[in-house]
């Protein structure tokens, strides 16, 4: 993830130990907070990235998408196949 910039926030310690125990190996606090949130709105960076970055953001959207539904798809489909058993 490439950094525009930093700001530093205050936030509560409640809030931050939520963050931290959501942190991934070798992610940011920043990045967790992306993550958690799902980053900026598009409306938000429209315009601060090029187009190809934009094609290659929404293809890697659309892709981790159709994993997830993959991935449920095959969750129901165990679910099923032990009911049958």
């Amino acid at each position: 993830m490439s950094v525009m910039g930093t700001k530093s926030i205050q936030v509560s310690e409640a809030f931050h130990s939520f963050v931290e125990a959501h942190k991934k190996e070798g992610e940011t606090l920043g990045e967790t907070l992306v993550r958690l949130t799902g980053g900026p709105r598009p409306e938000v960076v429209a315009g601060l990235v090029s187009e190809e970055t934009a094609d290659t953001m929404e293809e890697a959207i659309e892709a981790r998408s159709q994993h997830q539904t993959t991935s449920r798809e095959r969750v129901v489909e165990q679910f099923k196949a032990a009911d049958d058993s």
